[in-house]
């Protein structure tokens, strides 16, 4: 499951994505958070965001390798995440 999503912040979408247990660590998360941040290019979107639990180190791989910044969020335990979409790294694209 994968989500672009709109935010009341102008130029900047959200992304979701879940990968089952037992299909992580075969890529298509990375095909997921690539074919997410096309789509948040294509539209226009200077900037996409999304929101993680500190322990997910996996995600914080991906994410990590596709530019974004990593924040920790007000809530403990949880990450906030920052992709500018029109400085995406050799890796996302």
């Amino acid at each position: 499951m994968r989500s672009l999503m709109f935010t009341a912040d102008p130029g900047i979408a959200e992304i979701a994505l879940l990968i089952e247990d037992r299909w992580q660590g075969r890529g298509i998360g990375t095909a997921m958070v690539r074919m997410l941040l096309g789509q948040a290019r294509d539209l226009g979107f200077a900037e996409v965001r999304a929101t993680l639990l500190f322990d997910n180190m996996r995600m914080r791989r991906l994410l990590g390798s596709m530019g974004a910044t990593l924040t920790h969020s007000e809530d403990p335990g949880v990450m906030e995440a920052r992709i500018a979409v029109g400085v995406m790294t050799a890796a996302a694209g």
